[in-house]
């Protein structure tokens, strides 16, 4: 044989040796080495899962903290915003005169929530305007997005009276 010859098949065997090698043995490496970061990825969440526990429970006792403070006891916040309207009625000299269903509206975009209340009061505007003013104010119902205010006349009786629809809007 040639030198040439020779060295072609050298490379040709040192090629298949190393095809071979890899193969079996740096493959596997790899494919472990990929395995060992994984499980040291979880025991880092799992370590850390304590202490995103406490924060948890911190952030809950804060958020709490906030809807005591801002008037605001159960779950439901429809059935607070209803009895609140009620108690805010009887202290002024209003009226709830209706509290639709909440439309509900999910944007795919962003994916949020946004609920929107529709209720109708009736009284005078002074009384109305401090309801209102509560609501922003006082309770953490939401942004008050629309407020309409329509003079109408009850023509058996003759009497005339303002009402006040509102839009409070609230993003879940």
């Amino acid at each position: 044989m040639k030198q040439k010859t020779k060295n072609i098949v050298l490379i040709a065997v040192l090629l298949c040796i190393l095809f071979v090698a890899y193969r079996f043995s740096i493959a596997k490496t790899f494919a472990i080495h990929s395995e060992v970061s994984k499980l040291e990825y979880e025991k880092e969440k799992y370590l850390a899962a304590p202490i995103q526990l406490a924060a948890l429970k911190k952030k809950e006792q804060q958020l709490e903290a906030i809807l005591r403070k801002n008037n605001l006891k159960g779950s439901s916040l429809q059935h607070n915003l209803l009895k609140t309207l009620n108690s805010l009625s009887n202290m002024s000299e209003i009226k709830v005169i209706a509290f639709e269903e909440p439309h509900i509206y999910d944007d795919e975009v962003t994916k949020e929530e946004i609920t929107t209340y529709d209720f109708i009061l009736q009284g005078d505007y002074k009384a109305l305007i401090e309801v209102i003013y509560a609501l922003e104010q006082q309770y953490s119902f939401g942004n008050i997005v629309q407020v309409h205010f329509e003079k109408k006349k009850n023509f058996r009786t003759g009497v005339t009276y303002l009402q006040c629809r509102v839009l409070l809007q609230r993003l879940n």
